[in-house]
């Protein structure tokens, strides 16, 4: 049982704890009060801030995390983008090639697509129409064989046909900048351009031919006219590309090299195209005056790469070196 005063000690007690809680409230209610009409904010600035402030820390942070997720992915993209580039560049799997170039492959008339046979398997990879990759010491031949052209120095299979020049009528002509090769024994290099070229006499083709777009490899070479000495000037603008043939044409204010955009375009039509000039079978007009083949007039001397050539049947073939001298007999 408590005693006397321990009883009247309790009210007590308990009156000074109540009275400690009202005192507590009245001063929270009045700090409360005060943050809205201006008063010191301090502690629950405080509070915000550092509440703010790991938010923001933790926006950051993911941000961050964020962007660095994004960068990696975007280069990842880059890459896996620039791997599809070059497996769709090439036609074949993706390769860092030793070896490039350009090869145009026309077969009596018609122009095949070298990329067309080939698979992952063989030494040689085409990106388009012309252009070659290899990783390996190729020869002609051996690359030819890849796109299904055997090919030796004076024959050439393709499709279940032979052609052989022992048959009256055929040519078949390997360049590597223009100039000729054995495909057997010649070995590609890096930036070759090269054209393999089948003519029969009685392939269907019509002048000037198929025309080959200046983005895809096309013929090329030099021309020197010369009247009584004096020789002609294609760089002038009325033989200039601008309202001319697109078949054949000089361009860019250059008299050197032409370009002829088929393969079928003839020395005689070549030159046709020209202002002021025609060329036939029997002989050259220049300036309203023609000057016959056999000598009246004055002389005429028509060659390519040295050699004579009939106008009409000749085909311009890359890197040839066109020559047609006139002297007339004034």
């Amino acid at each position: 049982m408590l005693s006397r005063a321990t009883e009247m000690e309790l009210p007590s007690r308990t009156l000074k704890r109540a009275s400690i809680a009202l005192l507590v409230a009245l001063l929270m209610t009045t700090a409360g009060c005060s943050s809205f009409t201006g008063g010191d904010t301090s502690t629950p600035t405080e509070a915000v801030t550092t509440e703010t402030t790991a938010q923001t820390t933790q926006t950051t942070e993911t941000t961050t995390q964020t962007t660095t997720q994004q960068e990696t992915t975007t280069e990842e993209d880059s890459n896996s983008s620039g791997n599809n580039s070059t497996s769709n560049e090439t036609g074949a799997s993706s390769i860092d090639a030793a070896y490039t170039g350009e090869m145009a492959v026309m077969v009596a008339g018609d122009r095949i697509d070298i990329a067309e046979k080939l698979d992952e398997e063989d030494a040689v990879a085409v990106t388009d129409t012309d252009t070659w990759y290899t990783n390996e010491s190729t020869t002609l031949a051996e690359a030819l064989a890849d796109t299904g052209v055997e090919a030796s120095e004076s024959t050439l299979s393709y499709d279940g046909e032979t052609y052989d020049e022992s048959t009256d009528g055929t040519k078949i002509i390997y360049r590597v900048d223009s100039h000729e090769v054995d495909p057997d024994e010649y070995t590609l290099e890096s930036d070759d351009q090269i054209w393999v070229m089948v003519i029969t006499d009685d392939s269907n083709v019509t002048t000037p031919g198929e025309y080959i777009p200046p983005e895809q490899l096309h013929v090329h070479g030099t021309i020197d006219f010369t009247v009584d000495g004096e020789q002609l000037d294609f760089s002038r603008d009325k033989y200039q590309q601008a309202g001319h043939n697109d078949h054949f044409h000089f361009e860019g204010g250059h008299a050197n090299p032409w370009h002829a955009h088929s393969a079928h375009v003839t020395l005689a039509y070549a030159m046709s195209t020209l202002d002021g000039i025609n060329m036939t079978d029997d002989s050259v007009t220049y300036n309203g005056t023609t000057y016959p083949y056999d000598g009246e007039n004055g002389t005429v001397t028509v060659t390519v790469n040295g050699d004579p050539v009939e106008p009409t049947e000749y085909y311009l073939k890359d890197g040839d070196s066109v020559s047609i001298e006139i002297e007339s007999s004034n």
